[in-house]
C-alpha cells in the first residue's frame, strides 16, 4: 500500500519543480556574479544530484517511449531498440536535454488517453510473451521514475540555492539548468500518469517495489 500512496501523492508535489525551475532559470545570472542566498552546496551533493537526474531521466525516457508505443502500435515495439540503445548510451544531463522533445511527446501520448490503465492493460493482454515482458517492465520502471522524480524535485531548490556560492559549480550552470528543466518536464507529465498506475499494476498482477526511490529499474530486452 505504501507505493500506492507514493504514486497517487505525486500530484501533490508536481508544483515543487516550479520553484526549482525558477532557481535553475536564474543560474546563468548567478554565474555572472549575482549569487543567490543560502549556504554553499557541497560538490559531491551537486554531482550526486546531476547523476541522479540523468539516471532517472534515462529510465523515464525509455519507459515512456515503450509504453507510448505499446498503446499506439505494440507490434512496432521491437523497432524501438535503436532508440532505446541510444538513450542508454547517453552519458550526461546535457545530452539528455537534446531528447526532451521526444520525452514530452511520449508523455503527452500517455496523458491524452482517457483511460490509460485500460488501454495499457489491453495492449498487454493482447501482446506476445515478449511484448508482455516489455510492457510490464516498463510499467514498473515508470513507477520507479515517478517516485525518484518526486525526490529530485524536493532536492532541487536546496541544491540550486547553494550552487551560486560554490565557484567549482557556477561554471556548470547550464548543466544544472538543463537538469531542472528535465525534472520539471517529468513532474508535469508524470503527475496524471501516476494516478493510473495503481489500478494498472493491480490489473496486470505486477508487484510494485516497496521502496521505489532506491530500487534500480529493471533491464528491458527488445
Amino acid at each position: 500500500m505504501v507505493i500506492w500512496k507514493k504514486l497517487l501523492g505525486v500530484a501533490l508535489v508536481v508544483t515543487v519543480p516550479n520553484g526549482a525551475q525558477a532557481q535553475f532559470g536564474g543560474l546563468t545570472k548567478m554565474a555572472k556574479g549575482a549569487l543567490g542566498g543560502g549556504e554553499s552546496v557541497q560538490t559531491g551533493d551537486a554531482e550526486g544530484f546531476l547523476n541522479g537526474t540523468a539516471k532517472s531521466t534515462k529510465n523515464v525516457m525509455i519507459a515512456a517511449a515503450l509504453l507510448a508505443q505499446a498503446i499506439t502500435d505494440r507490434g512496432a515495439l521491437a523497432g524501438k531498440k535503436a532508440e532505446i540503445d541510444a538513450i542508454q548510451g547517453i552519458q550526461n544531463v546535457k545530452e539528455l536535454g537534446a531528447h526532451s522533445a521526444a520525452l514530452q511527446s511520449n508523455l503527452e501520448v500517455l496523458n491524452q488517453r482517457e483511460n490509460l490503465s485500460a488501454d495499457l492493460q489491453s495492449a498487454y493482454e493482447s501482446g506476445t510473451e515478449q511484448q508482455k515482458q516489455v510492457i510490464g517492465t516498463a510499467v514498473i520502471n515508470l513507477a520507479i521514475g515517478v517516485a525518484r522524480n518526486v525526490l529530485l524535485a524536493r532536492q532541487a531548490p536546496t541544491i540550486m540555492k547553494g550552487i551560486g556560492r560554490n565557484p567549482a559549480l557556477v561554471t556548470r550552470a547550464e548543466q544544472f539548468k538543463t537538469a531542472g528543466q528535465l525534472i520539471t518536464l517529468q513532474a508535469k507529465g508524470l503527475g496524471g500518469i501516476a494516478t493510473h498506475l495503481p489500478a494498472l499494476m493491480t490489473a496486470l498482477k505486477i508487484k510494485a517495489p516497496t521502496n521505489p526511490e532506491t530500487t534500480e529499474p529493471q533491464p528491458i530486452t527488445l
